[in-house]
């Protein structure tokens, strides 16, 4: 994470953008700031971005405000700002020409009152509890019987093999750090470093297609398992996708033959139990139309991925994953990182839809 970033994400909700489906960087310039005034003329409170619109002398300013599900979970609501409002905004400015700036501060003008600020309020720590299980042993992933609650944030913004310095959109600090992320075969390195260099400006998870692979496991607002024993296959919900959902068969079937796979952004995935405790699955059927992990990792229709979860606690989820596409990578690798559990709340309903971004005035 830049220091930039971090100083941003201090105190300010609306300084936290979701870095899986925001593009911030390719988007937004950090080194320019802006200063703006004037009164509201529109309002989009969409995912996954929330604008608030402002007349400045002869021209309309887009100014991003966050994700609606963030701010509602700080207690703020559209009704917290109405058209006519006059607002102070200091933001960093959209690169390009584009009249459009992510908010840092907004200041109500008559009432000096501040908006869309985060909640002061933290989350009490949970108890540390052993992990649920079920009646014949077996460790449960989702919440222990009569209870709520889905899996938050990763631990880690990119996949790795090596620990390298990276952002939150797991863009590297040091270009030279990409022989650490991977053992990329030579065009395979070259498309990273292009991705990289530029910002991961073309990542299609940005235009809404789903996060295929590990990728599915680092989404902004979190995933849920849904298991479903007596079907034999355990469904996996995604927080930030379009009610995207992925299957894992436990019901004994064996992975079939790559050349016969219906190609799909989640493959085939087959799973079993070792020893009741970690849940290992077995995917193939992979298409090329996404981008598995953040930061633009490149992979080929010969992916094949072998993931580990495994739940040490209540609270924590081990995730690890072997990474084998002998068409991009010399070799298979290893990578992962744990998630957090969040108690007592369901994942929200989550649409990437086409908002502000296609229609503000340029």
């Amino acid at each position: 994470m830049t220091r930039q970033w971090l100083l941003l994400s201090v105190g300010m909700l609306l300084a936290l953008p979701s870095p899986a489906q925001n593009g911030f960087s390719a988007t937004y310039d950090s080194a320019r700031q802006v200063k703006l005034s004037g009164p509201v003329t529109r309002i989009e409170w969409t995912n996954p971005h929330a604008f608030v619109f402002i007349n400045v002398g002869d021209a309309n300013w887009a100014v991003e405000i966050g994700n609606p599900l963030d701010l509602e979970a700080a207690g703020w609501k559209r009704t917290a700002i109405h058209i006519g409002d006059v607002i102070n905004v200091e933001g960093i400015l959209a690169r390009g020409q584009a009249k459009q700036t992510f908010a840092k501060s907004v200041t109500l003008t008559r009432t000096g009152a501040k908006l869309f600020v985060a909640s002061s309020k933290k989350p009490a720590p949970s108890a540390a509890e052993p992990a649920p299980r079920w009646p014949d042993g077996q460790v449960r992933l989702g919440p222990p019987p009569g209870k709520r609650g889905y899996w938050g944030a990763a631990s880690a913004s990119g996949l790795v093999e090596h620990a390298v310095p990276m952002n939150a959109e797991a863009i590297l600090l040091n270009i030279a750090d990409a022989d650490r992320v991977a053992p990329f075969q030579p065009w395979a390195k070259s498309i990273y470093e292009y991705r990289q260099r530029s910002l991961l400006k073309d990542d299609p998870f940005t235009r809404c297609l789903p996060p295929g692979g590990p990728r599915q496991f680092q989404t902004p607002h979190g995933f849920q398992f849904i298991e479903q024993r007596e079907l034999g296959r355990i469904l996996v919900l995604s927080g930030g996708g379009d009610r995207n959902w992925r299957v894992i068969f436990t019901d004994g079937r064996q992975q079939g033959q790559a050349d016969e796979a219906v190609r799909t952004y989640y493959g085939t995935s087959v799973g079993h139990w070792e020893k009741k405790d970690t849940l290992v699955v077995d995917s193939t059927g992979f298409n090329e139309k996404f981008w598995f992990t953040n930061g633009g990792l490149p992979h080929t229709e010969a992916l094949h991925l072998t993931e580990r979860f495994s739940r040490p606690d209540l609270n924590t989820l081990k995730y690890e994953v072997t990474v084998d596409d002998p068409q991009a990578y010399a070799r298979p690798w290893t990578g992962g990182w744990t998630v957090q559990w969040v108690p007592n709340e369901d994942i929200q309903e989550y649409f990437c839809e086409e908002n502000a971004e296609s229609t503000y005035a340029r």
